[in-house]
């Protein structure tokens, strides 16, 4: 009998070492399922803010940018100076300096050169930004016209000489007793180099 009894404890034993090992298993795997779903959920939550907080930073910079090209907008038309070329289709605001922010929104005006009399300096992008006003002034030719307004005057040039010239070459830039506009860009894949233009006064 006594046998019998210790041979039952062992078994009773062993099966409940196996149920409370099956609920202790039981339990944790719940718990670590648990866990991955409140880090997933955390990780939502987290990414979810991280989108939101990007649209929102997205916002600000459009409003921005529109505000700057409001400006801009503004100014080109008090002052109404901008650069006209026909043959590519050109009407663009000219802004005072050639400075990044000015180039990003408009063609820019050297400030060491006169906005009117003599050698008028003008520079823009031609390509990788959002206004490339420069970017087909390459198909230009001698004898095509290009004209010029500033304020409520307006003077015609056309089109005399066309070349590369190096980047530090700021002798183009020089006044002149004639009335000149030259335009300066980027020449394509020669970063030490730039396109230059140069239109003379057409005298009525």
């Amino acid at each position: 009998m006594f046998n019998y009894s210790k041979r039952n404890l062992i078994i009773i034993s062993f099966i409940s070492s196996i149920v409370i090992l099956v609920f202790i298993n039981y339990i944790l795997k719940n718990f670590n399922e648990n866990q991955k779903k409140k880090e997933n959920f955390n990780l939502i939550q987290k990414t979810n803010q991280i989108i939101s907080n990007t649209n929102v930073n997205k916002d600000e910079e459009k409003n921005k940018e529109c505000e700057k090209e409001q400006i801009v907008k503004n100014q080109y038309n008090k002052n109404n100076w901008r650069i006209l070329i026909p043959k590519i289709n050109l009407d663009a605001p000219i802004l005072e300096g050639t400075n990044k922010e000015n180039l990003r929104r408009g063609v820019g005006h050297f400030k060491q050169t006169d906005k009117w009399d003599g050698n008028v300096c003008l520079a823009a992008h031609n390509r990788g930004y959002k206004y490339n006003f420069f970017q087909e002034i390459k198909r230009l030719e001698i004898g095509d016209t290009i004209e010029y307004h500033n304020k409520k005057r307006i003077r015609t040039y056309s089109v005399t000489w066309k070349g590369k010239i190096k980047e530090t070459d700021l002798s183009y830039l020089r006044y002149t007793n004639d009335n000149k506009l030259t335009l300066i860009t980027c020449a394509e894949n020669m970063p030490e180099y730039r396109l230059c233009i140069q239109a003379y006064e057409i005298k009525i």
